[in-house]
């Protein structure tokens, strides 16, 4: 372990700190957006679209640009954080920095392996000694429910949608504004638990320091 090393984690989280924090304006917007689309003011379906309909066309862009930048930011800090726990030498990590990113992109896997790779890195970067299957912190637990049932209800109001008729329309969106909150709840924990670990392993993985 390096003081580069921890200085490169301190970095990426400044970043996804920033990122965050703007995604979540925009995820803010978004659910705005779709409030009043639910109270008929956006009218999406509209034969001809007005100012609202194309501000927030141009919005749910950017929402999905966001996200994008979001993901990226966020492994390349949560790969970063997983080497440093290596790179320290600790025994009987089940995660590697590669695959603590990559389960989040293998289908049914991406249920509960990223949870459990995020679990081991919050526990042993606060020095827990029960790693892997000590419990959790709370935030962990409700960053990753809100963010399972956010996918979850998204992808049902996608599928709602476009079926196409009125009253599909009318619950596609009730579920889209659930899914928005879900969404905003587990970006901002998420954020949280990347400045806390980020703390955590500054502070006790510092080469000049014994962690205990």
């Amino acid at each position: 372990m390096t003081d580069a090393n921890l200085a490169t984690l301190t970095g990426r989280a400044q970043v996804v700190n920033y990122v965050v924090l703007a995604a979540l304006a925009i995820f803010g917007l978004t659910l705005i957006g779709e409030l009043l689309e639910l109270a008929g003011v956006i009218d999406l379906m509209a034969y001809e679209v007005g100012p609202l309909e194309a501000a927030y066309g141009v919005l749910l862009l950017l929402h999905t640009v966001i996200f994008i930048i979001s993901v990226i930011v966020v492994c390349m800090w949560i790969h970063r954080a997983h080497a440093n726990l290596h790179d320290y030498g600790f025994e009987g990590l089940e995660f590697t920095p590669g695959w603590a990113v990559g389960w989040y992109f293998i289908p049914l896997a991406n249920l509960f392996k990223p949870f459990q790779a995020m679990k081991e890195l919050y526990n042993t970067s606060f020095g827990a000694d029960d790693r892997f299957s000590g419990d959790a912190p709370g935030n962990l637990g409700v960053w990753w429910g809100a963010w399972i049932i956010g996918n979850i209800l998204g992808n049902i109001s996608t599928r709602m949608s476009l079926m196409g008729d009125g009253s599909n329309l009318q619950f596609a969106i009730v579920l889209s504004v659930a899914s928005s909150v879900c969404t905003i709840v587990s970006a901002y924990l998420l954020r949280e638990i990347v400045l806390q670990v980020t703390e955590a392993q500054r502070t006790g993985l510092a080469p000049t320091q014994v962690f205990e």
